[in-house]
């Protein structure tokens, strides 16, 4: 999303500086739109600021938690412990597949996410 915003940004940019150039905006317009690209970049920019560091549940370190097992999804709960260390390869990569298949077998089913939490937590 930031780079297609970024290149429209750029494009429009580059042709309101070439239609200037060639006199066939003013100064005046052309400044005009120039600064209302750079200010609705800069709103864009700061609302994905404000959502993704003030909105975010963190710790007082600032870092998003992570600790609390009980809230996790069951593949950021096997990933973190593939992280830690607590599981091997093939562990990992086994559980992986389980949890996967669990998932699809469920979705055909139409069996809902809590419940397939539980199933899974149960496998474990």
């Amino acid at each position: 999303m930031l780079g297609a915003f970024l290149a429209l940004g750029v494009d429009t940019l580059v042709i309101v500086a070439a239609l200037w150039y060639v006199g066939r905006m003013s100064g005046r317009i052309a400044g005009a739109v120039t600064v209302a690209i750079l200010l609705v970049f800069s709103l864009w920019v700061a609302v994905r600021w404000i959502r993704l560091r003030l909105l975010a549940p963190s710790t007082e370190d600032g870092d998003q938690k992570t600790d609390d097992t009980e809230h996790q999804e069951p593949l950021d709960r096997l990933k973190q412990r593939y992280a830690n260390g607590e599981l091997s390869d093939g562990e990992f990569e086994e559980r992986l597949d389980r949890l996967l298949d669990a998932d699809r077998r469920a979705e055909s089913t139409n069996v809902p996410a809590s419940r397939r939490l539980e199933q899974f937590r149960e496998s474990e």
